[in-house]
């Protein structure tokens, strides 16, 4: 058994996003007073309406736009990110601190920082100098003027909520369309859900336009972004089939590697044996053990709110019909063994391909037991083809317990 990174041969690590989704979280955000009309701000950019009926959507990534990371801007971003620790009570986190690094951050065009920044202000932490929603609008909208699509996503969810004067759902939707277009994986998400219905629905909640809501979960699943691999599971079982199940089933478990909490929920729901009697069970038996691990492991993603990712999940707990190793009971055993096993230092691929920003990142990794195949590109929806990836051996494999096809969860 071996935990493998795998990476194209091509360079260019795309950093991991790490805020927390806009649409189901907590709303946050900076702030100092702009010189120029009302009309002129991003936050009033006139945007074509949302048009739910489109025809086609394309597919365009989020890594591949805006400036590359300054190293003492990220060393601040990552410095903030460790200080709020979800596993630390509230009143045990210095926020004052937190603030200011992603402020040093924000002030370098970090604008990861920039959207962190502008959450951290509206959640309304103790110690946060700023708290005033403005302050969280100026900072999106400094990203937004970088063409950020992840706040354009953002400043959509401000319209939404109505912390944008004048702002509504008519507005917000053309932001979200505008961040989708741009390559927001949030912002497919979020409207590939919405256009995921069979019909249009009379009051406008959802729509029936399943080809283009598959191409945007689809899209935003390729970038990492665990929360579409939700909804994406659900539209391909609902034909119902033994091969829509199974897809269904693949997808649901590469949503748990990549941070997806309501993924983990549903695979414990069903292999504790939901939906057997009425047929429309993904798994089609009963499987106690794998349930309690998902279980498990749901509890901890929920904690984390999609900061973190599991990439060698299959270390710990596979799909059947493979065997799960013995497990000791602890939580942290599965956590830590689902973990991204560290790179080594020297790790160096090429750089002309043009899905590099996609493949080479840290989360890029995969459990592969002996003499089975490495997973596919194809199985991440990243277009590469099999032969322009090389992979890396990183150690880090089960042990053996003495008894044959029985092993360990090793760390």
């Amino acid at each position: 058994m071996k935990a493998l990174l795998n990476v194209l041969r091509i360079a260019a690590a795309a950093l991991l996003l790490l805020v927390a989704p806009a649409h189901a979280g907590a709303l946050t955000s900076l702030g100092n007073k702009l010189a120029t009309t009302m009309s002129d701000l991003p936050r009033y950019e006139k945007l074509p309406l949302f048009d739910p009926h489109r025809k086609d959507f394309t597919c365009v990534y989020q890594a591949q736009r805006g400036p590359a990371p300054d190293p003492q801007a990220e060393m601040w971003f990552q410095q903030a990110l460790a200080m709020d620790d979800p596993n630390l009570p509230i009143d045990r986190i210095d926020y004052a601190k937190v603030y200011q690094l992603y402020l040093q951050a924000a002030d370098r065009n970090h604008w990861k920082a920039m959207l962190n920044l502008a959450s951290l202000i509206l959640s309304k932490r103790p110690g946060i100098p700023e708290q005033d929603p403005e302050a969280a609008i100026q900072s999106v909208e400094k990203a937004m003027k970088l063409g950020i699509p992840d706040a354009y996503d953002r400043m959509g969810v401000y319209h939404l909520n109505k912390l944008v004067k004048g702002g509504d759902a008519t507005s917000a939707y053309a932001f979200f369309q505008r961040a989708a277009d741009m390559g927001s994986p949030a912002a497919m998400a979020f409207l590939g859900d919405k256009l995921s219905g069979t019909y249009d629905d009379p009051e406008g909640e959802f729509w029936g336009n399943v080809p283009v809501a598959v191409k945007m979960l689809e899209c935003a699943f390729a970038q990492g972004y665990g929360p579409a691999a939700y909804d994406l599971g659900f539209i391909y079982k609902r034909s119902n089939t033994v091969e829509a199940k199974t897809r269904a089933l693949q997808v649901f478990h590469e949503g748990v590697k990549r941070g997806c909490e309501k993924c983990a929920s549903k695979l414990s729901v069903e292999f504790n044996g939901m939906y057997l009697t009425d047929g429309t069970n993904i798994v089609g038996h009963v499987d106690k053990a794998r349930a309690q691990r998902y279980s498990k492991i749901r509890d901890v993603l929920k904690l984390y709110d999609g900061r973190l990712k599991l990439p060698n999940l299959d270390k710990v707990l596979p799909l059947p019909p493979a065997p799960l190793p013995k497990w000791d009971g602890n939580v942290q055993t599965l956590i830590d063994g689902a973990k991204a096993v560290a790179p080594p230092p020297q790790s160096h691929v090429a750089s002309d391909h043009p899905m590099a920003v996609l493949y080479n990142r840290w989360d890029q990794q995969a459990f592969v037991e002996k003499d089975h195949a490495f997973p596919h590109p194809g199985e991440r929806f990243i277009d590469a083809a099999i032969a322009d990836v090389q992979w890396t051996y990183l150690g880090s494999p089960n042990a053996e317990t003495g008894m044959p096809g029985i092993r360990e969860i090793g760390l």
